[in-house]
């Protein structure tokens, strides 16, 4: 099932040091907006740095990562992550 979660408080920094941590984890943000789908993790995100929002959308986990997380572990790991930086998950 996709999954769809809002952050704020996101300042430059922190989005840089999610998307350095998503790397270790196999996934790759390019730029403040797009799509990624790799290693059977997919979704859309959206950063406003003026707004300090972050939007993700349609998150979703298949085959394999599967086999080593779902969407709810996904999305909690990204929002502890975010918390440590000083944002807040808001939907």
């Amino acid at each position: 099932m996709a999954r769809q979660v809002q952050y704020e408080g996101i300042k430059p920094e922190a989005f840089d040091l999610l998307k350095a941590k998503l790397k270790q984890m196999g996934l790759s943000l390019q730029g403040n907006n797009g799509s990624f789908s790799e290693k059977g993790v997919s979704g859309k995100y959206n950063y406003n740095p003026e707004n300090e929002t972050l939007a993700i959308e349609e998150l979703k986990v298949s085959f394999p990562a599967s086999m080593m997380l779902s969407s709810d572990s996904l999305q909690q790991r990204m929002t502890e992550m975010i918390v440590q930086q000083g944002g807040r998950a808001t939907a």
